[in-house]
């Protein structure tokens, strides 16, 4: 396949709450198994508490909970997208990770104005993999930041 001068990115594809989601490689520094976080009061209800990571705490983020489904706690293949960002580091939980994909930037399509199946202000785009999966990239920075960034700057 011949992609010219059309740049690749990889895009790690995931599960929330059974609906598929992926991430830009570059925003991901480890996936970990989940475990139970330490609950910190007057945190927002989607942030589970913390977890140690590389000697400091970071907050845990459910994304069930963040983009308005169900949480009913964790799982065996539950598992912590740690994000890639020094400065405001966050767990992103997530069900499963189904692998990664290579995308070019023609296969990406703009993220829609309104979804009903997901809080569109954290969308950057949408892609369909090989699998014929409709996958929505989300902006970890966004899902981190957006309106509580305070709050991050406490853990």
């Amino acid at each position: 396949m011949d992609i010219g001068d059309n740049q690749t990115s990889k895009y790690l594809i995931f599960s929330v709450d059974g609906h598929i989601y992926s991430v830009d490689f570059k925003n991901v520094r480890q996936i970990v198994p989940a475990e139970k976080s330490e609950r910190i009061p007057d945190f927002p209800d989607y942030v589970l508490g913390t977890i140690k990571y590389e000697k400091k705490y970071v907050p845990v983020i459910a994304l069930s909970i963040r983009f308005g489904y169900d949480f009913d706690g964790l799982h065996e293949h539950d598992c912590f997208i740690i994000t890639n960002d020094t400065q405001k580091q966050a767990a992103l939980l997530v069900n499963e990770i189904y692998g990664f994909a290579e995308v070019t930037e023609d296969m990406i399509q703009p993220a829609v104005d309104l979804n009903e199946q997901a809080c569109a202000r954290f969308l950057v785009g949408e892609f369909t993999d090989y699998e014929g999966r409709e996958c929505r990239i989300i902006d970890p920075v966004k899902v981190i930041r957006l309106g509580d960034e305070g709050i991050f700057e406490q853990g």
